[in-house]
């Protein structure tokens, strides 16, 4: 099994969540450029990453369905967020959430050439989308006072794809300084033994 990735990207969240399940696979690093090249299109058509790819050949993709396929295939792991369905409805809204509202608020923020092509139409898109970041990151701030995890009690796959955005915030003016449960959650993820394997086997760290 390998995991396609290239650095900083949100495919660090299904490589912490291969570490905590103890699952064995090798890692192959793109670099951005080579998700559109035709060999690569065809494990992805989409041409981003993550793409897990399987001993058999299939591919699976989004970083939300190679989290979730992670979490079905080592369910040993306990990082599906709980066996009853109440549980099970609160990750999925979260993990919406963090794909739908969070992680593309931060798309504009990094890769404003996709939105303006003048340096003052990027300085104001860049300025919008810290302040939607920001937004996004007040509710899960919210969220985690007095939590270890997303989830309460235990860690899930919910926990490295909020650390993804964690590390995504550090390269902002304002870092996390407006979040202190944020904070303190990202330092409990890098104190962790998988997430530093993944970390330097990223070269993150």
């Amino acid at each position: 099994m390998k995991l396609h990735y290239f650095q900083g990207s949100c495919a660090l969240a299904p490589h912490i969540a291969l570490e905590w399940a103890g699952a064995d696979y090798v890692l192959s690093e793109m670099k951005r450029s080579e998700t559109r090249a035709p060999e690569f299109l065809k494990k992805n058509p989409a041409g981003k990453v993550p793409v897990l790819e399987l001993d058999d050949g299939r591919c699976v993709t989004q970083v939300n369905a190679v989290l979730q396929y992670i979490a079905e295939t080592w369910p040993e792991a306990g990082l599906g967020g709980g066996g009853s369905g109440e549980a099970r409805g609160a990750m999925q809204r979260w993990l919406s959430h963090f794909n739908g509202d969070v992680h593309t608020g931060f798309t504009p923020y990094f890769m404003t050439h996709r939105f303006a092509d003048s340096d003052g139409a990027r300085a104001e898109v860049k300025a919008h989308a810290a302040g939607e970041v920001a937004f996004q990151l007040k509710i899960i701030d919210r969220h985690m006072a007095g939590r270890d995890w997303m989830m309460g009690a235990g860690r899930s796959i919910l926990d490295p794809y909020l650390f993804v955005f964690t590390v995504w915030a550090g390269f902002m003016p304002d870092r996390l300084n407006e979040f202190p449960n944020l904070k303190a959650f990202s330092k409990r993820m890098k104190d962790d033994p998988g997430v530093g394997n993944a970390l330097r086997m990223q070269g993150m760290a």
